[in-house]
């Protein structure tokens, strides 16, 4: 479970939705709320600071202050730089607060919105060693719905993808997330291959699912398995899109299958043109829990 949580925060919509679905969030007790600052002088040679942080100190005080949430400790965070990479910033102070989800919006205003924008986004990943959820801010309340803004509710329908790599992703799932109303495991095998080898891969991952499969449902969760065929990032995206997935969970790392390597085209394709949040995992490294 989540309790200490980093937002980094740009009074973009997708960053207030970002901290709104903290509420579906269960065991959150602490949230630093960090905004960043370019500021070509930091401070001044009298010491004071300059006026761009201060006026971003009082407006994000005075968004953490209309937060009404019982239980919650909400802290800002005004962090000025005048060079350097956000990427570098975020992780940097993820690690201070000692932070074991970093949610954010996908999309921004300013500085920020560069994180998902090429190379930074790419340094998030690669050297971030907290959860990383994404989000992005519906853009209307559709009817039946319960989730902030019209989106559905975070942990309703989960699609957790595996390539079967260790540490297992579906025992990482039962460890750290709240229990989902109901669980989508997916596997995607690529069609470069022979017919006959696709077959046998699809067919060895048809009983490797099920195994998963019946080890979820120990739950009481209704859990479905599913491999697909084709490319990876667009099957995800499609599976997604078409079965009212609320959450995609991915691993940061894996040595076969569609996440071979997690900091390529797939992920990247994944993050940005998906419209249901995205979840990596990515504390089952030594030192990081």
């Amino acid at each position: 479970m989540y309790e200490n949580v980093l937002v980094p925060f740009d009074f973009s919509a997708d960053s207030r939705h970002a901290t709104e679905c903290l509420r579906q969030i269960p065991g959150v007790s602490r949230v630093v709320l960090l905004h960043v600052v370019y500021a070509k002088h930091p401070k001044t040679d009298t010491g004071t600071m300059d006026p761009s942080v201060d006026y971003a100190r009082l407006r994000l005080e005075e968004y953490a202050g209309s937060i009404d949430w019982e239980g919650l400790s909400i802290r800002t965070r005004i962090e000025a730089i005048s060079g350097g990479y956000i990427s570098d910033v975020v992780n940097r102070v993820a690690a201070e607060e000692r932070a074991s989800l970093v949610v954010m919006g996908r999309r921004g205003m300013g500085v920020i919105e560069a994180l998902l924008l090429g190379s930074v986004a790419s340094d998030v990943l690669r050297y971030g060693d907290r959860d990383l959820l994404l989000v992005h801010a519906p853009q209307a309340r559709e009817p039946g719905t319960q989730g902030p803004g019209g989106a559905l509710p975070l942990f309703s329908h989960l699609l957790i993808c595996t390539d079967f790599s260790a540490p297992d992703i579906v025992a990482l799932c039962k460890a750290e997330l709240p229990p989902a109303s109901r669980v989508t495991l997916l596997h995607v095998v690529g069609t470069g291959e022979s017919r006959e080898e696709v077959h046998l891969h699809s067919s060895d991952a048809w009983t490797r699912l099920k195994a998963l499969r019946d080890e979820y449902s120990s739950l009481h969760i209704p859990v479905r398995a599913t491999v697909c065929e084709g490319d990876a990032a667009e099957e995800i995206i499609r599976h997604a899109r078409e079965n009212d997935v609320s959450l995609i969970v991915l691993k940061s790392a894996g040595k076969s299958g569609f996440i071979k390597n997690f900091l390529g085209s797939t992920t990247m394709h994944v993050a940005r043109n998906s419209d249901v949040p995205v979840l990596v995992l990515k504390r089952f490294g030594p030192g990081t829990k």
